[in-house]
């Protein structure tokens, strides 16, 4: 999408506006990064007191050590095309750095360990029995359907294959033995509920943008990229951040548009020629006032699932080469996955030590939002003990830290019929208008998607301002 000369980005100097991004996770500095590469002033507001949103990374201190906590995304796929794209514009490639590429799934005790690199892993693993390995031929033909009307920046071009949900398809087209331990887990690590309650499309966007590619994170934890693109020459010199904003209002003014924004009570007005609002599906339904009432209940509607999570940090690290061990929910109804967040590589915790995250299903997370710490510690403790015995006695010779980090609206899980509902709300939108709307809620859950919506925004922005 973006491939302009340093030349046309000079030429565009002459002629800056100046624009408001709400919102500084991915999407919104993705935006911010190629106005500013087309000349534009920008102002960057973060309702937060730092950038990246749910693209964060934290430090937090134990008794012993200290580690690196990501807030949200994890791990990073080769699949990411406009993400890699723009870590090469920005000259941020050398903050690669690679990872495990294996995924574990446990059933009966086992945990069975899946490369993401390789497809032929369905194949050999002991996880799959041989009608299942003869029904995933299915699977890999659905697959390459679906995955030639999947676009990063909107997936509302499969809104006519989204006809049914995960776990419908799965039995129509699979078997039970491949809904069980590799739909309903792969559902559940995503979008943290069940395979019932998300479109199959969802599920193929998951396979679409993970499998057949190796994995990669950030030096420093994946809330680098954030910071490093408002680090970058171009960022410094002509983008005004503010922190603790949050923006209250987007509407019309004029030929431009006019922000109002507040901070420790006080209430801020900001005129501009443009804006991307790129926060989350409910908050821009609250703030944006141009939208229809159609567009308005679409963006309220979108359905964001509830995360209570509980990260360990470990004096040791586990024997465990995966990303994760993905839990199905025949195996616990609570547990999603446990995360080792230390094979992400070096960083996240000391040499030799751990740090291993449990992230359960949206039903426990809503149970548990309004409890204290430590009954969520000892939750999360307790389901773990269950399924991955070892790994809780680990937890509990080594633990240094427990850390709970709770997100109301985490993750995007859009039902069957939700890529139909986008579809008509994308088409509900004026492509020229100076207010332009960046966000998961356009494609599916995933840092590159947001990123790849807010670098969207910009270019309408770019070709609406150049006509100005």
């Amino acid at each position: 999408m973006w491939h302009r000369s340093q030349e046309e980005c000079v030429a565009d100097n002459r002629q800056h506006k100046n624009v408001v991004v709400v919102g500084s996770g991915i999407a919104g500095t993705a935006a911010a990064f190629r106005l500013r590469r087309a000349g534009h002033h920008v102002t960057l507001l973060e309702r937060e007191g730092h950038v990246g949103g749910r693209m964060s990374t934290r430090e937090v201190v134990g008794e012993r050590a200290t580690y690196r906590i990501d807030r949200g995304a994890s791990w990073l796929s080769h699949n990411y095309g406009p993400m890699i794209a723009l870590l090469q514009d920005a000259g941020l490639t050398s903050r690669m750095l690679s990872c495990s590429d294996e995924l574990a799934i446990l059933r009966d005790g086992r945990v069975h360990r899946l490369s993401l690199v390789r497809s032929s892993g369905l194949l050999r693993t002991g996880l799959l029995g041989w009608r299942a390995k003869l029904k995933a031929v299915n699977l890999l033909r659905d697959l390459t359907a679906v995955g030639r009307r999947l676009r990063w920046e909107d997936m509302s071009g499969a809104a006519d294959l989204d006809t049914e949900s995960a776990h419908d398809h799965a039995l129509r087209r699979l078997n039970r033995e491949l809904l069980d331990y590799l739909v309903e887990p792969l559902c559940s690590t995503q979008f943290l509920v069940p395979a019932e309650e998300v479109a199959a499309v969802s599920a193929f966007c998951i396979m679409w943008g993970t499998f057949g590619a190796a994995s990669f994170t950030f030096d420093g934890g994946v809330g680098r990229l954030p910071e490093d693109l408002l680090a970058t020459p171009v960022m410094r010199d002509g983008t005004r951040l503010e922190l603790d904003a949050e923006a209250t209002a987007v509407e019309p003014d004029g030929a431009g548009v006019r922000v109002t924004w507040r901070r420790a009570g006080r209430e801020e007005t900001l005129r501009a020629d443009a804006c991307v609002v790129a926060v989350p599906a409910p908050v821009a339904a609250r703030i944006v006032t141009t939208l229809t009432a159609a567009q308005r209940r679409h963006l309220e509607a979108v359905r964001y699932t509830s995360d209570v999570h509980v990260t360990f940090g470990l004096d040791r690290a586990p024997a465990e080469t995966a990303l994760g061990v993905a839990v199905p929910r025949r195996e616990h109804p609570d547990l999603c996955v446990a995360l080792y967040e230390h094979n992400l590589g070096p960083g996240r915790a000391p040499a030799g030590a751990g740090l291993v995250s449990l992230v359960f299903r949206h039903h426990w997370s809503t149970a548990r939002a309004d409890r204290g710490d430590e009954e969520v510690i000892a939750d999360a403790r307790g389901a773990v003990g269950e399924v991955l015995p070892e790994l809780a006695a680990h937890v509990d010779r080594h633990r240094d830290l427990a850390v709970v980090q709770r997100w109301q609206n985490a993750v995007l899980a859009r039902p069957a019929g939700g890529f139909r509902d986008l579809a008509r709300f994308t088409a509900s939108l004026d492509p020229a208008s100076p207010v332009q709307l960046a966000g998961d809620y356009f494609a599916y859950s995933t840092t590159n998607a947001a990123l790849a919506t807010g670098e969207q925004a910009a270019e309408r922005l770019r070709t609406t301002l150049a006509g100005v």
